[in-house]
């Protein structure tokens, strides 16, 4: 039996994550009526915290970048200033220590002095990168156009084979890391834009009370009493209802049904047009098109509350974050092994992101404690076989977490000594965590493929209307790569969607999303 609820709703957010609610926050601001709907406990999606023994660790991002953008989106929807804390990256792999966040010049001249003989190519690869940054702000001038079309056929590891000799500085340049460059020449300028000229910044008072700040705009606006927004925790939507190509409202798993003409979906693609439309209300090409289109992979995370009076935390002393690997060979084979089981010590010998995440917040757990949180890339298919059914694992399942996260800690021992003995909490998320939890469809936790083959866009195309009349999309997906960073893309995303709200618009044929093989053909954008 379904209770059918009044349509007291203007626009239905399907949740609660920064792009839902920087939507929320602008149409409120506008006088419209907005319910926010999400089945967590908690609002932000995965940019919130959660708690352990005393301590705050991670959901998502550890920070963001493009701090011009965060302000302007929250000052445009009525907020006050944002103090920021600058993040600093370092690598510590290939023998060598490397800072990542220093403008491209300082970045020119410390990598000239780790390889005088490639000189050369160091400043020209910043050069060109510079060249590109500047193009992408203006994409539709013509001779910008030309350009990023051109560089845009071209692999990074292409582009880099032809003027780097020393297959670490490879690997460094390409992906700000010890990996095989694997995207796009734009995709790699942007990245190194963010990391070197935007920075990465983390909020004072933390990831949890961006969040809440983000809330506080959402459910209502002081210069607009007219406006009413209105969150609802733990109420999870089981469909979105379409008839005749037009959006008619949403339906609770509760059997609650809400009635409105616009609805804003803030889950991403798949479980958009895949979970929650009917097969029948959304064309079978664009259906396909969603199946078919490639995400990011999953990590392996691993958050540990220590006793900093046992640990040697030297090693944090000029970044907060460190990119480490040691010099041992992994075999592509054994981590795309399907249905089996990764070994864990295969997981450790991968590239490691360390993080002393309490470094630039003492607020995270009890005084003289500290958090670190080590991540690591996974594919999501290897822990398919540990869940036979939505939220069931198999026995083994715990059993296997545990020596990941001690491979990991093991592993991440060899830059902080003490730091198994230092423990006093820990907590392991797979991408079955990532999945079910985060609502990451197959765990994914920065949007569409980076992949040179899945996408070659130069600019971000967006992807927020859809073929579905008064359906939109908000979140990092809702655009064709995250050139501006996971959080700002996603709070973009969210006033772009409020926008098209406010504007009428329609919806679309072409097929947006981007999908493997199409490069950048812009007659689909």
């Amino acid at each position: 039996m379904f209770l059918r609820m009044p349509d007291l709703w203007d626009v239905i957010i399907v949740g609660a994550g920064v792009g839902g609610l920087t939507a929320a926050s602008e149409l409120v601001k506008k006088g419209l009526r907005v319910l926010i709907l999400d089945k967590n406990p908690h609002p932000g999606g995965t940019a919130y915290v959660y708690h352990r023994k005393g301590f705050t660790f991670p959901m998502g991002p550890l920070g963001f970048s493009m701090p011009r953008l965060i302000r302007e989106n929250l000052n445009i929807s009525g907020g006050d200033d944002l103090k920021l804390l600058p993040v600093q990256y370092r690598i510590k792999a290939f023998g060598l220590e490397i800072p990542l966040s220093l403008s491209f010049p300082k970045m020119t001249e410390e990598l000239a002095k780790l390889f005088p003989e490639e000189r050369g190519s160091i400043e020209q690869c910043f050069k060109d990168m510079e060249v590109i940054v500047s193009a992408m702000q203006h994409p539709d001038n013509d001779l910008n156009r030309s350009l990023l079309q051109d560089i845009s056929k071209r692999s990074s590891l292409e582009y880099l084979s032809d003027k780097v000799k020393d297959g670490r500085l490879r690997r460094i340049l390409g992906s700000m890391g010890t990996q095989e460059p694997y995207s796009n020449l734009p995709w790699t300028a942007a990245m190194w834009n963010l990391m070197s000229n935007e920075k990465i910044w983390y909020p004072a008072g933390g990831m949890r009370e961006f969040c809440e700040r983000l809330v506080r705009l959402a459910v209502g606006h002081p210069e607009n009493r007219r406006g009413v927004g209105e969150i609802k925790l733990g109420a999870e939507v089981s469909g979105i209802r379409v008839e005749r190509g037009k959006v008619l409202g949403v339906a609770l798993k509760d059997g609650t049904v809400m009635d409105s003409a616009v609805i804003i979906s803030n889950a991403d693609y798949k479980t958009t047009f895949i979970t929650l439309t009917d097969p029948r209300a959304v064309p079978e090409e664009w259906r396909r098109a969603a199946l078919k289109a490639k995400q990011t992979k999953s990590v392996l995370q691993v958050c540990l509350g220590v006793d900093t009076s046992q640990v040697d935390l030297s090693a944090f002393d000029e970044a907060d974050r460190l990119i480490y690997k040691r010099d041992v060979g992994i075999s592509s084979e054994t981590l795309s092994k399907g249905a089996e089981a990764i070994p864990p010590e295969v997981f450790a010998s991968q590239e490691l992101e360390i993080s002393l995440w309490s470094k630039t917040d003492n607020a995270l757990g009890p005084i003289g404690t500290g958090v670190i949180v080590i991540r690591t890339e996974a594919d999501h298919s290897p822990f398919k076989r540990f869940r036979p059914a939505q939220g069931i694992r198999i026995p083994e399942y715990g059993d296997y977490k545990i020596r990941l996260g001690r491979a990991l800690v093991h592993e991440a021992e060899n830059l902080i000594p003490g730091l198994e003995k230092a423990a006093l909490a820990v907590d392991i998320a797979t991408p079955l965590t990532f999945e079910e939890q985060g609502g990451r469809s197959e765990g994914a936790v920065a949007g569409w493929s980076w992949d040179y083959r899945d996408c070659q866009d130069y600019s971000p195309r967006e992807l927020v209307r859809t073929p579905v009349e008064g359906l939109y999309m908000a979140g990092y997906q809702a655009f064709s790569t995250i050139f501006m960073g996971g959080v700002p893309t996603a709070m973009e995303s969210g006033k772009r969607a409020a926008q098209a709200v406010l504007q009428g618009a329609g919806p679309v044929e072409e097929i947006m999303i981007p999908v493997a093989g199409s490069g950048d053909d812009r007659s689909q954008a």
